[in-house]
């Protein structure tokens, strides 16, 4: 399996996942394609298995940057750097799990809990700040559309003492739903001639764009 991952992966660079070849991994492993549908039913099951993985590879990275910082605002902000930092490092990876939709393909539950890693830690922060967002009063709408998928960010998240509020819940979906949105504006290309063009700039301005968030939020 780990052989096929890797071929999978190599697959990726170099003609995208819509394009991903159950029959071409076996040619790469000089196995017959009977052989490795032993290991992966389908593409679809192959591309799940990339998914998950990488998913779980960037929510790792993430979780061991910030497991031993106490302060709110500097595990904030390191939460969002680590992100970046994965996805400027891996970028086919990154844009496999948020880039363009593979057609004909549905991801499964299977994806959901590693998918939850680092949005549950930003939701963790907003609860320990005890951020006021009176989400159902705003718009009733907002609270019944947020409570599937905050019951199961509470599941995935394995809350047994404190479960997620639906403020907390909603301001930190709309928290990464901006990281996401600034990691690949940069990662895609679309911050060329917008901000400077070095490493260190655009770096900067994302630190920026974290403390921004954060200071809005009432994350101190």
């Amino acid at each position: 399996m780990e052989a096929i991952e890797k071929s999978a992966n190599e697959q990726l660079l170099e003609v995208g996942p819509s394009e991903l070849s159950v029959r071409a991994i076996a040619r790469d492993l000089g196995m017959a394609s009977s052989a490795i549908y032993r290991y992966v039913s389908s593409r679809d099951e192959l591309l799940t298995l990339l998914i998950v993985s990488a998913f779980n590879d960037m929510g790792e990275s993430v979780e061991q940057r910030v497991e031993r910082i106490r302060d709110p605002r500097k595990r904030w902000r390191a939460i969002g750097l680590a992100s970046r930092e994965w996805a400027l490092a891996q970028p086919q990876r990154y844009a496999l799990i948020y880039g363009s939709p593979v057609p004909g393909y549905a991801a499964p539950t299977d994806t959901v809990a590693p998918a939850t890693r680092i949005p549950a830690l930003l939701v963790g922060i907003l609860q320990e700040a005890d951020v006021q967002a009176d989400v159902a009063a705003y718009h009733p709408r907002v609270g019944r559309s947020l409570a599937p998928s905050l019951s199961t960010i509470n599941q995935w998240a394995q809350m047994s003492t404190r479960r997620f509020n639906d403020a907390a819940f909603a301001l930190g979906v709309m928290a990464w739903t901006h990281i996401i949105g600034a990691i690949s504006f940069e990662l895609f290309g679309h911050r060329h001639n917008v901000v400077g063009d070095s490493e260190a700039d655009r770096r900067t301005y994302f630190e920026f764009e974290l403390d921004v968030l954060a200071g809005l939020l009432g994350i101190r």
